[in-house]
C-alpha cells in the first residue's frame, strides 16, 4: 500500500496530466481521487506549491490586480473544457494558499478548492516559466525537510 504522500504525489500529477491534456474525464477522476485522501495534508501541498509559484510568478510583488489576473486567466481556459467548475473555489485556494480566510467562514469542500488550486498551479507555473510538476516536487521537498528538523 502507498503512503498518502505517495497517493496524494500520484494524484497531483494524473490531474496535472489532465490539465495539460485537457481531458475532462481524467481530470474529474483524479481530482475526485484527491478529494477522497486526507484534505489537511493535501491542502498543505496544493497552497504550498500556489504561494511558490506566485511568489516566482511576481517576484516584485503581488497585488489585488495580479490576483484578479490569474482569476481570470485560469477561469478563461479552464471554464472552456470544464464548464462545471464552481469559481468560489478559485477564490477559496487563493486565499487558503495566502491564508486570508476569515476564520467563522466554513470554506468549501476540497472536492470545490482542489480542482481549482489544480488549475491555478498550472496557470501560475507558466506565467513564472516553471513546470508545474517542480513546483509540486519542490513543496514535497520542503515538507520532507521540516518533518526531519528536530525540535529542541
Amino acid at each position: 500500500m502507498a503512503s498518502t504522500a505517495t497517493q496524494i504525489e500520484r494524484g497531483i500529477e494524473a490531474a496535472l496530466a489532465a490539465v495539460a491534456a485537457q481531458d475532462a474525464a481524467a481530470f474529474t477522476a483524479a481530482t475526485t481521487d484527491l478529494a477522497a485522501l486526507p484534505a489537511e495534508q493535501t491542502g498543505l501541498v496544493l497552497g504550498g506549491a500556489l504561494r511558490e509559484l506566485l511568489e516566482a510568478a511576481h517576484p516584485d510583488g503581488l497585488d489585488a490586480d495580479d490576483v484578479q489576473a490569474a482569476l481570470a486567466r485560469t477561469l478563461r481556459a479552464a471554464l472552456a473544457w470544464l464548464p462545471d467548475l464552481d469559481p468560489a473555489g478559485f477564490v477559496a485556494a487563493l486565499t487558503g494558499a495566502l491564508g486570508v480566510t476569515e476564520p467563522d467562514e466554513t470554506p468549501p469542500p476540497p472536492a470545490v478548492t482542489q480542482p481549482a488550486a489544480l488549475l491555478l498551479i498550472v496557470d501560475l507555473a507558466t506565467a513564472a516559466q516553471v513546470p508545474p510538476a517542480a513546483a509540486i516536487r519542490s513543496v514535497f521537498a520542503e515538507i520532507e525537510r521540516a518533518e526531519t528538523v528536530e525540535m529542541p
